[in-house]
């Protein structure tokens, strides 16, 4: 019978997750891996099997963390408000991992999507469910008349998840928040119902 492995395995793919978000796959060694997660190569090849695998495993665990807070998040404010919640988030002060490493999707789609197909099929993946999210948020909105009638809520929530990526990308780079937020503002302006309508 095969022997337990004596380690956390949720702490492991913590550690390891952090190392390969910040770096990306290709620039995080298996040095690394074994720095941050302080196991042998022995006993990680044992527990996940190889690197690629444990990519997998790191980046399921952000993919899931991340859908919890989008859920949460649009929950938590009557619509569009939720995605311009969402969207505050990614700008921010830029002192959370997402907003200094970037999205782990965004940088997935750049680094391993167009070669790797489990990672493409996660990007896929990913972007659907926010696009989803996103139009179920907007269409709530429309019931509750707080969202126009008259917007497309599907094509929005499209155009949105694509502006997501250019806002993770601008924001990992370091570049002006004021800008930002400006073109936040603009995104969202058609969705809201002003008082005077």
């Amino acid at each position: 019978m095969a022997r337990k492995p004596e380690f956390d395995r949720d702490a492991v793919l913590e550690n390891a997750m952090g190392a390969f978000w910040e770096h990306g796959y290709e620039a995080t060694s298996m040095a690394d891996l074994l720095k941050v997660t302080g196991l042998s190569k022995s006993s990680l090849y044992a527990g996940f099997g190889d690197k690629h695998a444990l990519f997998l495993a790191t980046y399921d665990l952000y993919r899931s963390s991340r859908a919890e807070n989008m859920t949460r998040v649009l929950a938590a404010h009557p619509a569009p408000h939720g995605i311009r919640a969402f969207f505050e988030e990614v700008v921010g002060t830029g002192t959370e991992d997402w907003q200094r490493f970037g999205c782990m999707t965004t940088n997935q789609a750049a680094e391993l999507a167009q070669s790797d197909a489990a990672v493409c099929t996660r990007v896929a993946e990913d972007h659907q469910l926010l696009e989803d999210a996103f139009t179920d948020h907007l269409r709530a909105g429309q019931d509750a008349g707080s969202v126009p009638a008259s917007v497309d809520a599907r094509a929005a929530a499209s155009a949105l998840v694509t502006a997501f990526s250019g806002f993770q990308l601008t924001v990992r780079a370091g570049m002006d928040r004021a800008r930002l937020e400006r073109s936040l503002a603009y995104l969202l302006a058609p969705l809201e119902i002003t008082a005077t309508e």
